[in-house]
């Protein structure tokens, strides 16, 4: 058995995060199905922070309205339409009626799960940020609005996180020095876009190999079986898109 720890840089803002975590998600399933003893293997996922935009409002804005400010009107229905294709692809129903802002909160619910999770032995971080994507994305909902992160975390974790540890956590501001410490650490070593994954690596003499952008799943799947493989080159995955 193998362990292969996976950890991804996101921000559950970035509509290729989405799709990536998705290609990500298909290519350990058919890892497992095909390479020989892999359905064996011990993959775990951890979740990093990365801010796009560290000073958007803590409260939303319409999403269109945010793209258009950044993209411009006479990009924006392309690049939905470019989002919607692909997302079709990997089950994700791309919709752009919601509300954008400051991703403080829904960093600080993943920090607040992968703690639960390390406490109790459980995993629902994977879940919960899974739950924000989609909520994000698909749902239309707002993730700046603690209730909203209260009830995502509630729906993932099956209720086994208490809704209060959840709220008062949010609302004590609690974890922020640690994620921000996180997002600072990654641009500081060289990461300018997300999504971001790193195979391996946790300590320094482990080896690592990443890959920057929604690669596609074929490359996902390489990047497995040469980990597996023990090969100790970094490599650094080129031509997926990302944010």
């Amino acid at each position: 058995m193998t362990l292969i720890s996976i950890a991804i840089t996101s921000d559950p803002v970035c509509p290729w995060c989405y799709i990536g975590y998705r290609r990500l998600t298909k290519a350990i399933r058919l890892y497992q199905r095909t390479y020989p003893g892999a359905s064996q293997d011990d993959i775990r996922i951890t979740w990093k922070p990365y801010f796009l935009d560290r000073d958007a409002p803590m409260e939303s804005i319409s999403y269109l309205d945010r793209m258009t400010q950044k993209l411009g009107p006479d990009k924006v229905a392309s690049s939905q339409a470019h989002l919607q294709r692909l997302g079709l692809q990997d089950g994700i129903q791309f919709r752009f009626g919601g509300r954008i802002g400051n991703t403080l909160r829904a960093h600080q619910v993943i920090f607040l799960c992968e703690r639960y999770d390390a406490e109790t032995g459980t995993d629902y971080t994977t879940a919960v940020a899974e739950g924000i994507f989609r909520a994000q994305f698909e749902e239309e909902r707002d993730i700046t609005d603690v209730e909203t992160l209260v009830r995502i975390v509630g729906e993932a974790s099956e209720g086994s996180l208490d809704k209060e540890r959840v709220r008062s956590w949010l609302e004590g501001g609690q974890g922020v020095g640690e994620i921000e410490e996180m997002a600072e650490r990654a641009r500081r070593e060289g990461t300018r876009g997300v999504p971001w994954y790193r195979f391996g690596g946790e300590v320094e003499e482990e080896r690592a190999v990443t890959l920057d952008g929604a690669q596609d799943v074929a490359e996902f799947l390489e990047t497995l079986i040469a980990y597996k493989e023990g090969g100790r080159s970094v490599v650094h995955g080129q031509g997926g898109e990302g944010c």
